[in-house]
Formats: structure tokens, sequence, C-alpha cells
């Protein structure tokens, strides 16, 4: 049996702990500018649209993502200047983060900040597609290796309209 005083103890342990992180709702969005693009040569993503949303059947949020590539970098070279893509991702809480994962070893991201309407992700490999299947057509992540970071801002819903 447990005594009272380590019981009090860890019960206000257990309560002094941030809560888990949650996958948040909605629309986030990123157009990057003509003048962002020029800066950054080698970026391949010039849109990003997230929304995250509860499906039926779903032990967590779902996100669907669709971007448009840019007319420079790998997406130039690749072929892909200019073309959509989409990828739908499974979020759950791993402790103190949430990240979202594609289905056929497609990868994730995490969410590494969400203050007011500006969410942080973080990615060294989310595989997306420009049609469906599993072999995917490019990854989110820059070239180069290490992590890339997309600062995305609360949006409209209608931001994201066709995103789901």
């Amino acid at each position: 049996m447990m005594r009272p005083a380590l019981t009090a103890l860890l019960a206000g342990a257990l309560f002094a702990l941030p809560a888990m992180a949650e996958a948040p709702l909605g629309c986030f969005a990123r157009d990057y500018s003509a003048d962002h693009l020029r800066k950054n040569p080698n970026q391949h993503v010039a849109a990003l649209r997230l929304n995250f949303h509860n499906a039926p059947g779903s032990p967590g949020p779902v996100v669907d993502v669709i971007g448009r590539f840019a007319d420079q970098g790998r997406a130039r070279r690749d072929g892909l200047a200019n073309e959509y893509f989409t990828q739908s991702a499974f979020c759950m809480d791993e402790g103190r983060r949430t990240s979202c994962y594609v289905e056929c070893d497609g990868g994730g991201f995490a969410i590494r900040a969400l203050k007011g309407d500006v969410l942080e992700i973080e990615t060294d490999y989310f595989r997306v597609e420009g049609g469906g299947g599993c072999e995917g057509m490019s990854d989110l992540a820059e070239p180069g290796g290490g992590k890339t970071i997309y600062r995305l801002t609360r949006a409209p819903a209608a931001t994201c309209r066709g995103v789901e």
C-alpha cells in the first residue's frame, strides 16, 4: 500500500506536467512570395496548405496536405515545376509533441510549435503524391539533409477547400 505522502507527491508531479500536445484543427496556409523564392533559389515548395480535421474511424486527427512546387530548385530539375501535390497523414500525440505520418513508409512531420495562429512543422522526409499510390513524386524536405521547417498561418476554411 502506498503511503499518503508519497501518493500526494506522485499525484502532484503528474498534474505538474504540461498537457500533451494535440494536433490543431482547421486550415493553415503559406504562399511564398516571388521575392522569398528569389532569395532561396533551391526552395522547391511555392505554396502549402494543411487541413487538420477529425475523420470517422481514425483514432486521431488527419491532416490533408496540398501544395504547389516552385519553378526552381529540385522541382525544376525533376520536371515538377508548378505541379500540384497532395498527401494525407494520420496524426498522433507522442508525449509532448504531435507527429503526422504517411502510410507506406512515406515519412512524416512533427508539429514544432503552435503559437496563436502560427504553426511550425518540421520534417526530414514527407512523401507527396501527384495522383495516388505509394510511390510518391517528391517530398517536402529541402535537399541537403537536415530538417526542413515550414511556418504556416491559420487561414479561413475556404483556403483549404479541396484539401480533404
